[in-house]
């Protein structure tokens, strides 16, 4: 659904009030995939935060998926977006699902964490590693939120494979992808590690297992690059708020940031920035992956994509700009 036809519920909860000159009367919303995806419980922890600590008052708006709601954010109708780096690039620049719809007024705002995205499997299923996928069901589409099939490519990729070399079963964005594994309809599916449906997928059948890599050689680094330019490989250890993952390894990894548009007006960034930075230690209370929020590392270059004016005036004020190299 595009958020125009969204307009009057929007505007009745106050999401679409001026936000020039927020104040704690007027909710500033963040669009992000549907509930239960790892974006949306993050927009929901920092929301919760700031609402706390510095009387924001900051509004999930729940979409179909990130390749909707970036040309939202662009057009000004919603003020703020999480998204991977990656995604974010190719928003701007036009390429890919994006081609010949450049989303130029586009402005990164702060880096939040790197995500983890991991294969998932029963736990006590057949497949033992990544190559042994080939030829099992797997998601396929996500026709709501299209960078995943490149992210799961990626996740594959250490095992010599893509989504090519599965049957294909057909979903709309990551919670239609667990879904479906929950479901049986599929033996493996991809998320976030931290992600509250990998505990429900676990309770729901019986134990899920992380397909992780033991070692990152070049030839596997550059199969992974080959689907997410931006991606690495990141060492993990098992641990609380790490469900299924049941044993150290290397998971494909890139960097999540929050986005507004040339829309959003500078003292609203400013004011958001500076909240994030001075509450940076809070989040990690109220959802584990944003333990991995670094203060000192939120201005972080992407590539194609320029920072927002108000972003930029705090993180010169605190020594953080020009930004870091990823």
């Amino acid at each position: 659904m595009h958020i125009r036809t969204m307009l009057p519920a929007l505007a009745a909860l106050g999401v679409l009030a001026q936000v020039s000159g927020a104040s704690a009367q007027q909710p500033i919303a963040i669009a992000t995939p549907p509930s239960g995806s790892i974006y949306n419980s993050t927009a929901a922890a920092i929301g919760k935060v700031l609402a706390d600590k510095a009387g924001m008052r900051l509004t999930v708006q729940a979409l179909g998926g990130s390749s909707q709601f970036l040309p939202i954010v662009n057009a000004g109708e919603v003020p703020f977006g999480i998204a991977n780096v990656y995604e974010t690039n190719l928003g701007v620049t036009g390429e890919e699902y994006f081609k010949g719809r450049p989303n130029k007024d586009l402005r990164s705002v702060a880096i939040l964490y790197p995500l983890r995205n991991a294969i998932f499997v029963k736990k006590d299923s057949k497949y033992k590693k990544l190559s042994d996928l080939k030829g099992a069901r797997g998601p396929v589409g996500f026709t709501n939120q299209k960078v995943l099939t490149a992210v799961t490519n990626a996740a594959l990729a250490p095992g010599g494979i893509t989504l090519d070399d599965v049957k294909g079963v057909r979903v709309s964005n990551i919670i239609a992808n667990a879904n479906a594994f929950k479901e049986g309809r599929t033996d493996f599916f991809v998320f976030a590690l931290g992600a509250g449906p990998i505990k429900e997928a676990d309770a729901a059948v019986g134990g899920v297992r992380a397909l992780t890599v033991d070692k990152p050689t070049p030839e596997i680094v550059a199969a992974v690059k080959k689907q997410v330019p931006v991606a690495y490989l990141l060492h993990q250890t098992p641990g609380k708020g790490k469900t299924g993952l049941l044993e150290p390894g290397y998971i494909v990894s890139y960097g999540v940031n929050l986005f507004a548009s040339t829309h959003t007006p500078d003292d609203v960034v400013y004011k958001l920035v500076k909240a994030m930075h001075d509450n940076a230690g809070e989040f990690g209370k109220v959802f584990p992956p944003l333990r991995l929020f670094k203060a000192d590392a939120m201005a972080q270059e992407i590539e194609d994509v320029e920072y927002h004016p108000g972003a930029i005036k705090y993180y010169k004020e605190i020594g953080q700009w020009p930004p870091k190299k990823q």
